[in-house]
């Protein structure tokens, strides 16, 4: 009977708990959808509002080379760049990450597409050189130049982000966690590991900011091609963690580190139309992976001593037309 007592105690504790969080809940979704429903950038969208800000516009599309198709991208499908950036400031920055997103807005699926920062491409008006050059050389537009004159595709809004604004997201997120299906062992910091050698996987791991950024940059023991997949889980698993409801909640601090810490193109308002993705979307499911691997690149070494690899151009757009076709 006590225990009873006990637990219709702690249920009517619930509900009254529970009561006002619905009650507030309930007031919120009735004013946004009347009220304020003009002044919500997801509603605009679905109401069919143009006062949305459109993204910035880049210049004409450049000639491409000879070869090169220029790829047709669908009209549902926008073409994003993620660009990870190894800024110091004594010596400025290259694009060690660089994902082309594509994102179907008729099906909610998104396309992944890695490609090796040691790809050797032609960048216009300058000289031959590696991919992770370009964004220093001349900017988003000149990187969406390049490429479109070596993969016939051309990006047009892109997010940069450095080592701090990573480590200040995953901070804010709580940690990340997923699955691998791979063995990951690799040299790292002390503070990781008193020996200086990490290992994760195969298996479900659980990562803080450090061991995260351990995670995508390891390269002693493994290589450019492994980086990409790792950094491809990572972006998924970020991603699995904002469509939370907990993610939500994590918004305005997320909104504050991208104003502070990413360069992009995007406005924080064509951030927040993209909430509507979340509706319904499975990380694992609507994800698509693809990587510019060793089928679509070979190694070279340039005049100079460096080792650099030759992209196979029709086995690349092979890639690319498949990731931007959701049909």
């Amino acid at each position: 009977m006590k225990e009873n007592r006990k637990r219709i105690f702690r249920q009517i504790l619930i509900l009254l708990i529970l009561f006002p969080i619905c009650l507030i809940s309930t007031g919120m979704i009735y004013f946004g959808s009347t009220v304020f429903r003009s002044q919500i950038p997801l509603l605009q969208l679905i109401d069919g509002n143009s006062t949305i800000e459109p993204a910035l516009v880049l210049k004409s599309e450049p000639i491409t080379n000879p070869g090169v198709i220029d790829l047709e991208v669908p009209s549902t499908v926008q073409l994003f760049m993620v660009l990870g950036s190894d800024f110091r400031p004594e010596s400025g920055f290259r694009t060690d990450v660089i994902m082309l997103v594509a994102v179907d807005s008729l099906s909610g699926k998104v396309s992944l597409v890695s490609f090796p920062r040691d790809l050797w491409v032609s960048i216009p008006g300058y000289y031959e050189e590696r991919i992770n050059t370009a964004m220093q050389l001349g900017g988003f537009q000149l990187f969406a130049n390049m490429m479109q004159a070596n993969f016939g595709i051309y990006p047009t809004q892109f997010a940069m982000i450095d080592m701090e604004g990573f480590l200040k997201i995953i901070d804010e997120l709580g940690g990340i966690s997923f699955e691998t299906e791979y063995y990951t062992a690799d040299a790292c910091d002390s503070s990781l590991e008193i020996d200086r050698w990490c290992e994760v996987g195969p298996g479900f791991v659980d990562f803080n900011s450090d061991w995260a950024l351990w995670y995508v940059r390891a390269r002693y023991n493994s290589s450019d091609f492994d980086r990409m997949r790792r950094t491809q889980e990572v972006v998924g698993a970020v991603a699995n963690k904002l469509i939370q409801p907990q993610g939500w909640f994590k918004l305005p601090a997320l909104m504050s580190i991208y104003e502070s810490e990413v360069e992009s193109n995007i406005t924080p308002s064509n951030l927040l139309t993209a909430a509507r993705f979340a509706i319904g979307f499975d990380g694992t499911e609507d994800i698509r992976h693809f990587s510019i691997g060793p089928n679509e690149a070979t190694n070279w070494t340039t005049t100079q001593g460096a080792s650099v690899l030759i992209p196979n151009i029709p086995a690349i757009q092979a890639i690319l037309q498949e990731a931007i076709t959701f049909d």
